[in-house]
């Protein structure tokens, strides 16, 4: 079942950008780009992806498709109800006592129904009973026909009555929906989260690969510059291997890097159901912009759209429903009752029908039936059982509430701080970058050894990567933030459609 819009991006990359791309993946990633298939995602993508495929949200999604046939069950109560009696008797009885004379009488009847329950509760019903008999007797009763035409109708006045009540069971079928869904939602919004934050894991682990390329790449420099020296007689012979250790050490830390990468793109293939031979060619993900974020509005959205609180209200809504209709249906039953109906009665069906038609012989009813159990126990143990149940549902969403609020406030600060550690990062690695230069100056000119420069070096490797797990943290900050009020799912342009997933539209179904 294919419950998310196939979306494209924005706009599709022309034919020598594309070309250019791929060209760009094949020399970063030679090895995984020779023999596999090679697949570009976007981080928004990778998410659209991962909810796409997501095996447990497949499942997921019959829920609220199961759920919402119990709406249609449920509205089968104004479904009308026919039905139709055919019953032929006869018997052979004795007169008198001794006597020869023996009665045979035969008895027909075709009785058929409508009846229909309506919003207020009462039922209506109309009724055609068509008798006749026949006997051997030779009397004027020995064969007439009596055919009846009858309406009928009950409406509560104390239990049972209103719209409410009669439509329990469609407002129960229904909320269950709405619950399924929210459940559906919650779990499209870890899975989102989740695929979001792996795909920033794989980028920073590949900045790292070339932040330590780098950084192995300058390693070797420096020693291909001190053997150079050593051979001139200018530089001492054991500095060598001050540089040589710095070269393994490089090499010790791209290998570690290497491994990190290729775990983290395991795990996104893994999410997202790929082909374990599939090499996948990342975007750098534009920064999220740096507008600051309202909490009151973080707060106000998080009330409104996060699953969980949805799903707590829309327990507290059932419940209180359920403690409202208890209380109407632990009232004493009182109903009014009448009917108005025909009646023909003559030897022949002709005649009879005339009778009935010509309006003859009317009958009509009315009168109260009233009735309680002593004492009502059962009633009213419903009644306090379902106050308890609203009350802890109510209970229940203030522990929602508050759980949220936290989680918004706490991403809102991550945010603000992961903000400010780009530009501290930033200016760490420029720091860096002109010691690194300095240094390297110095030991042209004897002032610094090779071990100096190799620990500025190790200095600057550790500040770009601290640069580039700022800008991760910053995109994990909006992930969770996103996460935390509830909108990833829209922030990434994912939307529910169909009868079986959309609540907005289910209810408008027939």
């Amino acid at each position: 079942m294919n419950i998310m819009k196939r979306m494209t991006l924005p706009g599709k990359i022309p034919l020598l950008r594309g070309l250019s791309l791929l060209l760009a993946v094949l020399c970063a990633y030679p090895l995984s780009a020779a023999g596999a298939e090679t697949t570009t995602l976007s981080i928004e993508d990778a998410v659209r992806m991962a909810v796409e495929k997501n095996l447990g949200l497949q499942v997921a999604t019959y829920s609220p498709a199961i759920a919402a046939t119990g709406i249609r069950k449920a509205r089968a109560i104004y479904d009308p109800l026919l039905s139709a009696l055919v019953d032929y008797r006869g018997s052979n009885q004795q007169v008198a006592p001794e006597s020869p004379l023996v009665d045979r009488q035969h008895d027909f009847n075709f009785d058929t129904s409508i009846s229909q329950l309506l919003p207020s509760g009462a039922t209506t019903a109309l009724t055609f009973n068509n008798f006749w008999s026949k006997d051997n007797l030779g009397l004027r009763t020995s064969r007439y026909a009596q055919p009846q035409l009858t309406l009928s109708f009950s409406q509560p006045l104390l239990q049972g009555l209103g719209r409410e009540v009669t439509e329990r069971g469609i407002t129960t079928a229904d909320d269950a929906t709405d619950s399924a869904l929210a459940d559906w939602a919650q779990q499209a919004l870890n899975t989102a989260a989740t695929a979001r934050n792996q795909y920033l894991l794989l980028v920073l682990a590949r900045e790292s690969l070339t932040t330590r390329q780098a950084s192995l790449d300058l390693a070797r420099e420096i020693q291909a510059q001190n053997e150079g020296r050593v051979a001139a007689g200018v530089l001492a012979a054991y500095q060598l291997q001050d540089s040589r250790l710095g070269v393994l050490q490089a090499q010790k830390t791209l290998l570690d890097a290497n491994r990190a990468e290729k775990d983290a793109a395991d795990k996104l293939r893994t999410t997202l159901h790929l082909p374990a031979g599939t090499a996948i060619a990342t975007t750098s993900p534009p920064l999220p912009g740096t507008s600051e974020v309202s909490e009151s509005d973080a707060l106000r959205t998080a009330m409104l759209r996060r699953p969980d609180v949805v799903k707590a209200r829309i327990t507290v809504r059932t419940a209180e429903f359920n403690e409202k209709v208890s209380r109407n249906l632990a009232l004493p039953s009182l109903a009014l009752q009448g009917s108005a109906g025909l009646t023909g009665l003559d030897a022949s069906y002709g005649d009879a029908f005339a009778d009935m038609g010509g309006t003859r012989y009317p009958n009509w009813s009315v009168g109260l039936s009233f009735s309680v159990p002593i004492g009502n126990h059962s009633a009213r143990a419903d009644v306090a059982a379902n106050q308890l149940i609203a009350s802890q549902a109510r209970t229940q969403l203030a522990a929602v509430e508050e759980t949220a609020g936290l989680e918004v406030r706490t991403a809102l600060r991550g945010l603000a701080s992961a903000r400010e550690q780009i530009g501290v990062t930033e200016q760490g690695v420029t720091a860096a970058e002109v010691i690194v230069d300095s240094y390297r100056k110095r030991q042209q000119l004897g002032l610094a050894t090779t071990k100096d420069v190799l620990d500025v070096v190790s200095t600057l490797t550790q500040a770009r990567e601290s640069h580039s797990v700022a800008r991760a943290d910053y995109q994990s900050a909006f992930t969770n933030l996103w996460k935390a009020t509830g909108e990833l799912l829209d922030r990434e342009g994912i939307r529910l459609e169909g009868n079986a997933i959309a609540s907005s539209e289910r209810k408008g179904t027939p």
